[in-house]
Parts: C-alpha cells; structure tokens; sequence
C-alpha cells in the first residue's frame, strides 16, 4: 500500500513573489489604460445621444407650431424669441439643454418663459429668404412651403458656450454676417455636433459639414452652394 508523507504543520505554503505582483499590477494597468477611453467614449455617446433627443423633441415641437400657424415657423424677429413661441408644444425645459452644455450647471425647470431658461441651442433665422424674399421680412416669419430640401435643411443646432470669454446669448444662426457662424458650437460632441432638420431628423455632422460644401442652413439655391 503507497502512502504519502503529509506536510509538517504550520509549513508556509508558497505565496507571489513580489515579481509577480508587479507583473500582475502592470497587465491591470495595461487593462485599466485600455478600457477608460473606451468608456469615456461610450459616457460621451451616450450625452450626445440625449441631446439628440432633446432636439429630437424641440423640432417636433416646432412642427407642431408650423401646423398651428399656417404653416409659417416662429419669428425670426429680435423681438420675438422662439423658445417661449414654442412652449406650449412641449412640457420640460431641460430639453432646451444639451447635456454637454458646461456653461449650464442646472436647468431652471421652474422659469416664467422658456425665453430666460438656460438654453444651448439656435433656430435657423431663415436669413438668405428674406433677403432675396422680403415679403414677410416685417415680422420675418418663414413659410414651410419654401423650404425644398427638408432632408437637408437645418432648423436647430447647438449654440455655442463662449466667444472670447463672452457668454454667446444668441436665439438666432443669422447667415447676414459672417462672423454670425462662430455663434454655432460644431465639436461639442466627439469632433461635431448635432442638428435639427425641417424633416424632423436628427443628425450628427463634423466639424464645418452643417455649412460646407452646402450650406444647409440655406434654403436659396445661391446661398447653399456659395463657395
């Protein structure tokens, strides 16, 4: 019969050496290096998807007030201010909010017009119609019906934080004056940003691609191919 010598009591079974903790840590490390991108890159999917959303809603809202108003948007007026144009066609105003807005630190859900609410986007000013079309250019209301390419013809996108250090208060993306583009913020979100269409899709566009090669803030055949 075979038998097998027990080990002594109290014999040190062999542990890691201090080589192979360090090896261990390292390969953590290497994982470790690897994977937070990935995630901060999901965590900012993620925020570009709810403001998406966001605008998802506020341009559904606006279809709602063309269908109300004869067909017309709100007024591009300096008088006149969309977002409280628009507040009976949606209930919260956090969607006025992007989520990557750092200017924002927290909604006022409770303000008296959506006018004064903390907001991080601008309605399309419909700028190039009236002037080549000023018969509504009083009031500067846009009828629907000029629009031809609503796949590609932009209503809402995100306003820009700060313009040398200034708040950017702007309602409007005024096509009138050049230095009007820098209102728009195009890398909030990975290197671009997300737009509005008059079709009611949303989409994300790099850097410069909502105003070049077309203009798709335009709606006059001259302005949106302008070189």
């Amino acid at each position: 019969m075979q038998t097998h010598a027990r080990e002594p009591r109290g014999a040190l079974r062999r542990g890691f050496t201090l080589v192979e903790l360090l090896v261990v840590i390292a390969i953590i490390a290497i994982l470790a290096s690897m994977l937070l991108p990935a995630l901060a890159r999901a965590k900012a999917n993620a925020r570009r998807i709810v403001c998406a959303n966001h605008l998802k809603q506020l341009g559904l809202a606006t279809a709602m007030y063309v269908d109300d108003n004869d067909g017309y948007y709100p007024s591009s007026n300096a008088s006149n201010r969309w977002p409280q144009a628009v507040r009976p066609y949606f209930e919260d105003l956090r969607i006025l909010v992007c989520p990557d807005d750092t200017s924002i630190t927290g909604p006022a859900i409770d303000a008296a017009s959506a006018d004064v609410a903390p907001r991080s986007f601008v309605i399309n000013a419909w700028t190039d119609y009236f002037d080549s079309f000023p018969t509504n250019l009083q009031f500067e209301i846009m009828p629907e019906t000029i629009i031809e390419h609503p796949t590609d013809t932009i209503v809402f996108g995100e306003k820009e934080e700060e313009n040398e250090g200034v708040p950017v208060g702007d309602f409007l993306m005024d096509l009138r004056t050049v230095n009007e583009e820098t209102v728009l913020e195009q890398t909030r979100h990975l290197g671009g940003a997300n737009y509005a269409f008059a079709d009611g899709s949303v989409r994300h566009l790099r850097f410069g691609k909502s105003l070049r090669p077309v203009n798709f803030w335009a709606v006059t055949s001259a302005e949106r191919h302008k070189p």
